[in-house]
């Protein structure tokens, strides 16, 4: 094989650059097209919260809410990640949460939380 560019096992061919390797998850490429219907009075009450934060994790709530046709929500930390809700702000507003009469948490230890949505 006298050429390099026609050898497929030419490491110089095998070697990807950042924009061919580089894929977006299916998972968030169809969150994108999500959208949260708000009741009002959840409005109202998250018009006193303290955090932006603490508006992602309701949002996150009531589109999981309704996805799950009203079941309990295992809280995970992963996709809230995404929107840069750390574990610690989670909690934080979790608890703002709790607090304004909008979830009921059930609390596990070293597991996620079980969030029931008070519609």
């Amino acid at each position: 094989m006298s050429d390099d560019a026609t050898n497929p096992f030419d490491p110089k061919n095998l070697a990807l650059g950042p924009e061919l390797w580089v894929v977006v998850p299916t998972k968030i490429k169809k969150r994108h097209k999500h959208f949260v219907k708000v009741p009002w009075t959840w409005m109202e009450k998250l018009s006193r919260t303290r955090s932006a934060n603490t508006y992602r994790v309701a949002l996150y709530l009531l589109f999981l809410h309704w996805k799950g046709n009203g079941d309990p929500i295992k809280l995970a930390n992963g996709m809230l990640a995404m929107d840069r809700v750390t574990r610690f702000s989670k909690w934080r507003a979790l608890r703002e949460l709790e607090q304004a009469g909008l979830i009921g948490i059930e609390r596990r230890p070293k597991k996620s939380p079980t969030i029931r949505v008070v519609v």
